[in-house]
């Protein structure tokens, strides 16, 4: 029996199979400088790290301004002893008082509250001030309720006379509304009006300081009624 066929059938798979390419492992190239990739991550952490900088820089950015150390009332002085330097974050600084004038604008021309940051439109001199303080007489009773910087409605009481000279008062009408009450006397600091009675100074706005003025020259009685925080004008 002959082999030599089933041989050459061997042979001729063997040189098929010979003439095939060979199949070659794949490798991980390391990537080049030049790869799109590579260049657009780079890029993206630079763009991060660029915001997050700029992020901080926004938050940690504060100004020093002025702050009340307690109320300022209308025609007071500014000084030392009145504020106190504060560092705030704010998106517009310049409205608000960063050092005490010292070109003579140091007057306060509208009351500012303790704790409060103190604006420049609240800052001027003599002349922006428009109120006065006046003195206004009361009873004892009625100033030992009310400090520096409370509010106060005056209500005047007209005098009148009858025509058998029996001396009255007409109902009491209210002249002006929540001004500052600016001083109040202590005992002892001989502060009083023509009646004996203890003075309070008032902040009275110019165009009612004559009002106010006639109503305590011709006698009538003048009371300060304080006005609670909370109440409605």
């Amino acid at each position: 029996m002959s082999l030599t066929p089933t041989r050459a059938r061997a042979a001729t798979t063997e040189d098929r199979d010979a003439a095939l390419p060979t199949p070659r492992a794949g490798r991980l190239q390391r990537p080049s400088w030049r790869d799109g990739r590579l260049i657009a991550g780079i890029l993206l952490v630079l763009l991060a790290m660029i915001t997050g900088a700029l992020t901080l820089q926004h938050f940690n950015h504060s100004v020093t301004v002025l702050q009340a150390s307690h109320t300022l009332e209308p025609g007071d002085q500014l000084g030392t002893g009145d504020v106190t330097a504060v560092d705030v974050r704010l998106d517009s600084p310049q409205t608000y008082l960063s050092a005490i004038p010292t070109d003579g604008a140091g007057r306060v021309v509208r009351e500012v509250r303790e704790g409060e940051l103190i604006p420049r439109t609240a800052i001027g001199d003599a002349a922006a001030l428009q109120v006065r303080a006046i003195a206004v007489p009361v009873t004892g009773a009625s100033a030992a309720t009310l400090q520096r910087g409370s509010s106060v409605d005056v209500w005047v009481s007209e005098r009148q006379s009858d025509a058998t000279g029996t001396t009255s008062y007409k109902a009491p009408q209210r002249l002006l509304e929540r001004v500052s009450v600016a001083s109040v006397p202590s005992s002892g600091d001989g502060l009083s009006g023509a009646t004996g009675d203890p003075a309070v100074q008032v902040m009275v706005p110019q165009d009612q300081v004559a009002a106010l003025l006639a109503a305590m020259n011709s006698g009538g009685k003048v009371d300060l009624v304080p006005v609670s925080a909370g109440s409605a004008p």
